[in-house]
């Protein structure tokens, strides 16, 4: 059984995501009975029996992904960064490129709302650039909104890089990020997301799951994102 459309920033780090804003379409997921093309982004998603029991699946369209990010990354261009050379920049480069014609999107939910999101894409994704914003100096990262409706929000982010289960590519990284959210007025809310990319023979692989609480572990979560990258490195060899 299908739940409401998604509202989610996948590329968009866990820290930014609480700028993002919902999108409208109508598109509704591919469904395993009508397969897509075996040479299309869409055949490259992991299939519904490997997502955790419990997770359904969700409304969520490239469009609709796109859009979410685009609208977030703009917010986030006034927002203060300290220290400021950890501004995410994969997640722009990327997002401007994807179309329906070269990505496929596939969201799963929980009914404690924690989210999975998987996206195949053959636009690369710069990974070197996700390290930097990641590790040293950007293992912690305090974000400030300037404008808007959530202005003098902040939020803490503790990334840590995790150890990835063993990939046929070296261009991958796999990383925890701990957001601590502080609204006007002292309320906080504090969120978890596990996120891994990757590269595999010219195409983009991303696994980003984001809870508040009961989400996955880091080893539910190496072995799903592991599940992921094979099945683009073996339909792409």
């Amino acid at each position: 059984m299908l739940r409401g459309k998604l509202t989610v920033s996948v590329i968009v780090l866990v820290s930014l995501c609480l700028l993002g804003t919902s999108c409208s379409d109508d598109s509704p997921p591919v469904s395993e009975s009508s397969p897509p093309p075996s040479n299309t982004p869409a055949a490259l998603l992991l299939p519904a029996r490997a997502f955790p029991q419990g997770y359904q699946p969700a409304e969520l369209s490239v469009i609709d992904l796109r859009e979410q990010n685009a609208a977030a990354l703009k917010s986030a261009g006034s927002a203060q960064f300290d220290p400021p050379q950890c501004r995410p920049t994969a997640d722009a480069d990327l997002n401007s490129k994807l179309d329906v014609s070269n990505t496929a999107v596939s969201a799963w939910q929980s009914a404690a709302g924690n989210t999975i999101t998987e996206l195949v894409t053959t636009v690369p994704r710069d990974i070197d650039a996700d390290v930097r914003a990641t590790v040293g100096e950007c293992a912690q990262v305090t974000i400030t909104i300037t404008q808007g409706s959530t202005a003098a929000t902040t939020v803490l982010t503790q990334n840590r890089r995790l150890t990835p289960p063993p990939l046929p590519t070296s261009l991958s990284l796999m990383a925890e990020s701990v957001a601590t959210t502080t609204y006007p007025g002292g309320r906080t809310a504090t969120s978890q997301t596990l996120a891994g990319y990757a590269v595999v023979n010219g195409v983009t692989v991303q696994l980003v799951a984001n809870s508040t609480e009961n989400g996955l572990s880091d080893l539910e979560f190496a072995d799903l994102f592991a599940q992921a990258v094979a099945r683009v490195s073996a339909a792409t060899d």
